[in-house]
């Protein structure tokens, strides 16, 4: 049989519960059983309203001290998916939530939600939501337990909780037009003051000097026995941390003081809640009164009867607290004068922090109002020129190129012959030097070769008389006498073509036709040569090769058989074609940069050249984007800076 709940004869009426609600928290309360006792006959039921972070929390249940926690699957649910949402248990019993969707239309708040073909589990209903063009905004969602109850049916009981849920946006109307109405009112009288205030803190240099000269004004005026002032720098923004800016009376404080710590512990309460916290509270019996523990820790130990802390809002954002405390309890005109000040005073604290940011937070706030600037109605011109310049880095994005790799260039010899020293000795002649053109078989340099003519003597001398000892030993038939004069003459005789040998390379003759690319001794005649130093490098007159250095950075582009041009400072009209024939695995340093050696074959028809011309070189590497050919080098850097400041 249908399930059913009477009201007890001791049991408080609930439409005179809620015509008597004297807070939100009752106004909820009445509404919820009145919406579940009365109409629907609901065993239990709960209201979710959205908070100021986002979430979702109960602001009334129903039976009080019943359980509900069993619903809130189906609230999930219906605020996920907002929809409204029937299901059955596994006994038969129906439970609902409706979620309240506000749009406006018309100019005119509307709630939405009950009205919509429910989503049956396990159906395949879709919902069909009416209520204008807008986008709803999720505000809630109400839950009933309709038990085994079959009057009314799950689909009426959606309907009446959409009707009402009306009565929902009505008392958050209500409530809001009637604070509007008591602020306009109480604000009135006091913006003399609230101006005078703000001029006075415009014309302070610095945002310690206005906090000082704001804390003193209000502790005079108001007769308080101290006034603090927090705000949250941006550098800690968004680690939510107040700092005190000035203390009434105090030009400095110890932050970390215990009284100090007692007051920021105390502020971050109306910090956290964004609402002011008074203390003690003015209706205790409140439920929605913000909570102020740390207020109440604070005035014990400080020994103020009343303590009040208001936010100091910049829209949804808090950017500081204004906290006062004095013996004498507040009155109404005065809270409205606070509130009006405290709403003041946000913009004010932004302006000072403005001017006291770094650079960098400047460039990111700048940043912010141009993008602003760009998605507004003004600014013409400034449209104008940003499309224009996205149009040219779109035209450089898109444009193809021929990557290249550009480096310093040498002109060398492809063969470089050295010319070295055949013996030691000392330096006659030096006849060219590097520059000089020379024919194979030229005279290059002169060794003196007065010693070696003496050597030669020399020798010439023990083998005749080594080999007359010979022939004597052998006349006189003494076998070893003869052999050991056969061994001295033999011994004079490798000698003395030694000397020969040295006498006919005296003269030092330059092994082809070419040109003298190293190598100047005119200063060094007379000086002694050591055996196998270099003299001079010859390089032949028809064959050059060209020397590329090129940066570390841009050497993995770099393959063996691309093409390239080269450019000398001496013909910088001529680009002179080459081919990449070697690239040395190596680097060496160069002023400051690791610079690899690539060495390239110059084409046919390349002019008359001379070693060691230099000039610049780039290689072909590919195909790329313009813009990516002009900014490689930076977005390199970049990258490397980049990865080398992560952890």
């Amino acid at each position: 049989m249908p399930h059913t709940q009477a009201m007890s004869p001791t049991q408080e009426d609930p439409w005179a519960a809620w015509a008597q609600a004297g807070s939100a928290a009752a106004w909820h309360d009445a509404w919820l059983q009145v919406l579940l006792l009365g109409l629907l006959k609901a065993r239990a039921g709960v209201l979710l309203l959205a908070q100021a972070d986002g979430s979702f929390a109960p602001a009334a249940a129903w039976p009080p001290g019943r359980d509900v926690q069993y619903l809130a699957d189906i609230a999930t649910e219906a605020l996920r998916e907002r929809q409204a949402v029937i299901r059955h248990d596994a006994l038969g019993h129906a439970r609902v939530a409706s979620p309240l969707l506000q749009v406006e239309i018309g100019g005119e708040p509307r709630l939405i939600g009950g009205n919509a073909e429910p989503r049956l589990i396990g159906g395949n209903a879709e919902p069909r939501l009416i209520g204008g063009n807008a986008e709803p905004r999720l505000i809630g969602a109400v839950v009933a337990d309709l038990g085994e109850a079959r009057q009314p049916t799950p689909e009426q009981a959606l309907q009446w909780l959409h009707w009402g849920s009306g009565w929902l946006l009505e008392q958050a109307r209500s409530q809001q037009q009637a604070q509007a109405a008591v602020a306009a009112q109480a604000t009135a009288g006091h913006g003399e003051f609230v101006l005078h205030t703000l001029m006075g803190l415009l014309a302070e240099p610095g945002l310690r000097q206005g906090a000082l000269k704001l804390s003193n004004q209000l502790a005079a005026h108001l007769q308080c026995r101290q006034v603090w002032l927090a705000w949250v720098p941006g550098a800690v923004r968004k680690g939510r941390l107040l700092q005190v800016a000035a203390l009434s009376n105090n030009a400095e404080f110890v932050a970390e003081s215990q009284e100090v710590q007692s007051a920021l512990q105390a502020m971050h309460e109306a910090f956290d809640q964004r609402s002011t916290v008074q203390w003690p509270a003015p209706a205790p019996e409140d439920a929605a009164a913000a909570v102020g523990v740390a207020h109440g820790r604070h005035a014990q130990a400080t020994g103020a009867a009343q303590v009040l802390s208001l936010p100091l809002l910049d829209g949804p954002a808090a950017v500081g607290v204004l906290m006062l405390e004095r013996q004498a309890a507040w009155q109404p005109q005065e809270l409205h004068l606070l509130q009006a000040l405290a709403s003041a005073l946000a913009p004010w604290l932004q302006l000072r922090q403005q001017a006291d940011e770094g650079l960098a937070a400047r460039w990111r706030r700048q940043w912010r109002a141009f993008a602003s600037a760009l998605g507004g109605s003004r600014y013409p011109a400034l449209k104008l020129g940003t499309a224009a310049a996205s149009l040219l880095l779109l035209v450089l994005a898109l444009w193809p190129a021929t990557l290249r790799v550009s480096g310093r260039a040498v002109v060398e010899g492809a063969v470089q012959r050295a010319v070295v020293a055949p013996f030691e000795g000392y330096l006659r002649e030096a006849p060219v030097r590097a520059g000089d053109a020379v024919k194979a078989g030229q005279v290059m340099a002169v060794l003196d070769d007065k010693d070696l003519r003496l050597e030669r003597t020399r020798w010439d001398s023990e083998l005749e008389v080594a080999q007359r000892k010979e022939r004597e030993a052998m006349s006189a038939g003494h076998r070893v006498n003869q052999r050991l004069a056969a061994a001295q003459a033999n011994q004079a005789r490798a000698n003395l073509d030694l000397v020969l040998a040295k006498l006919e390379r005296v003269q030092v003759a330059a092994p082809f036709d070419g040109t003298v690319v190293k190598g100047d001794l005119s200063q060094q005649l007379g000086s002694p040569l050591e055996q196998g130093k270099v003299l001079f490098e010859v390089a032949p007159l028809d064959a050059w090769r060209v020397v590329l250095l090129v940066d570390e950075r841009d050497i993995a582009l770099v393959r063996e058989g691309a093409a390239g041009e080269l450019r000398l400072s001496s013909l910088p009209g001529q680009a002179q074609p080459f081919t990449v024939r070697r690239i040395m695995p190596t680097a060496t340093a160069q002023d400051g940069r690791n610079l690899f050696r690539v060495e390239a074959a110059l084409g046919a028809g390349a002019p008359r050249l001379s070693p060691n011309m230099e000039g610049a070189a780039k290689v072909e590497a590919g195909s790329a984007s313009l813009l990516w050919a002009w900014c490689r080098p930076l977005v390199q850097w970049a990258q490397l800076a980049l990865w080398k400041l992560m952890p």
